[in-house]
């Protein structure tokens, strides 16, 4: 094995970044709608447990598109605020580091290129990034926007949650 990975070289997960987000969601999803529809299935077989698999599979429909969103978000918010609150350095919501950053990531790409390959790089233009917004915004400034995306992401899809449960008998 140790001649295998020696061939191979050091591998990056593909579960980083926007594909690795991705991923894991349509998994997530995946697994939720596999579910739901088993106990649908298990319904209509055995029609003394129906009146309870139906609103189960309902259920697991709505978590299928809600539920990794809303935990992942709700996950991110809390590990920024931590290190926040701690005067630590903390890692912005991707769509202010995509909207802002660019910059900063592009210099970092420029400078560090030559240096550094895959994730490596990656990481140093994140942080060249999250720097420059940063430094237009503040850090308070930077911290607002990235808990809003936060926020109003797990409220979007709260709402979605509860909007498929409410139409769902219908």
């Amino acid at each position: 094995m140790e001649t295998l990975q020696a061939v191979i070289g050091k591998r990056d997960s593909e579960f980083t970044g926007l594909k690795g987000q991705l991923l894991k969601y349509l998994g997530t999803a995946f697994f939720f709608t596999v579910f739901g529809l088993l106990i649908v299935a298990a319904g209509e077989r055995h029609t003394a447990i129906a009146p309870v698999t139906e609103p189960a599979s309902d259920l697991f429909f709505a978590c299928a598109v809600s539920l990794y969103p809303v935990c992942a978000c709700a996950s991110h918010l809390a590990k920024m605020t931590r290190a926040y609150r701690a005067g630590e350095k903390f890692e912005l919501a991707g769509v202010v580091l995509a909207a802002y950053g660019r910059e900063g990531a592009a210099r970092a790409e420029e400078e560090q290129a030559s240096m550094l390959e895959g994730r490596d790089l990656v990481l140093a233009m994140r942080a060249e990034g999250t720097d420059a917004v940063v430094d237009r915004f503040g850090r308070d400034g930077a911290f607002r926007m990235s808990r809003a995306v936060y926020l109003l992401t797990i409220v979007a899809f709260a709402a979605i949650f509860v909007a498929m449960l409410v139409v769902a008998p219908f």
